[in-house]
């Protein structure tokens, strides 16, 4: 069982990818931002609520990870990014912010998740509405980067 909020972000990220693709994710950084630039060039960001908390999960991957993990689940991959692959995305960051909020519970408190909203590009803003930082987890798989960003406020 994770102890810490990090350690149920790692846990989470490792059980959906490995179940899912096979390959084990390297936590290979962790660090809060205020900044808002994105990291990668699809995010699907799901608002997170509870009873006095609310806050933000966002997953953010570059198209050529997001092909991979198509290549493994599918059996293929598109040559441009299209709205399967915006599917896969913003179901690969429900599964793994559902992993995390399933391991959440067990520090007393329930969040429930909105649907993903995507943004895809380059050079784009992620305006979170926590007044907290983000706090980055960065996960290597393979010779790609995956990036889950987390907040979350206490509200009155």
């Amino acid at each position: 069982m994770a102890n810490t909020i990090a350690e149920a972000i790692k846990e989470a990220v490792s059980e959906v990818v490995s179940t899912y693709t096979g390959n084990s994710p390297e936590l290979m950084a962790t660090e809060a931002r205020k900044d808002d630039f994105a990291l990668a060039e699809i995010s699907s960001i799901i608002g997170l609520t509870g009873e006095k908390l609310q806050g933000a999960f966002v997953v953010s991957l570059d198209k050529e990870l997001l092909f991979e993990f198509m290549k493994l689940l599918l059996g293929e991959s598109p040559t441009e990014l299209n709205q399967e692959a915006l599917d896969l995305a913003g179901e690969l960051a429900n599964m793994i912010c559902g992993a995390f909020r399933r391991r959440f519970e067990n520090f007393g408190a329930t969040l429930k998740a909105s649907v993903p909203s995507m943004i895809t590009g380059k050079d784009y803003k992620i305006h979170s509405l926590c007044k907290t930082p983000r706090v980055t987890f960065k996960f290597k798989i393979g010779d790609q980067f995956l990036y889950v960003e987390f907040c979350l406020d206490k509200i009155a």
